[in-house]
């Protein structure tokens, strides 16, 4: 029996706060505490990043979340979870973290700016 990514990452991501989902744009959309920070695309799970976090998931290698837009990829901040978020606890809470950092900074900012 194959596993429901969504209902996995819903588990993992208990007790982090207060989690809801969206379905857009083909996939799901994870909020935190009314952050975004994870969307899951063809089965797979992204995590949120931004410029004070990507590295870390570009020194591992991880794809980036890209999409087919007017005949050209696009991207989004977004990187693919790592298979130990989903086998070690501890791996998972630095991930959660590093993507709920990113959202909020990037929360802040755009309240900044308003």
């Amino acid at each position: 029996m194959k596993t429901d990514p969504l209902a996995l990452t819903l588990k993992l991501l208990k007790g982090f706060g207060t989690l809801r989902t969206r379905k857009m744009f083909g996939g799901t959309y994870i909020y935190c505490d009314d952050l975004f920070i994870a969307t899951i695309h063809d089965g797979l799970l992204y995590l949120k990043a931004n410029a004070s976090t990507a590295d870390e998931f570009i020194r591992r290698g991880l794809r980036q979340f890209s999409y087919p837009r007017d005949g050209e990829i696009a991207t989004l901040q977004y990187y693919e979870a790592p298979a130990e978020f989903f086998s070690d606890p501890l791996a998972t809470r630095k991930w959660v973290e590093l993507a709920l950092k990113a959202a909020k900074q990037d929360a802040a900012r755009k309240t900044r700016t308003k």
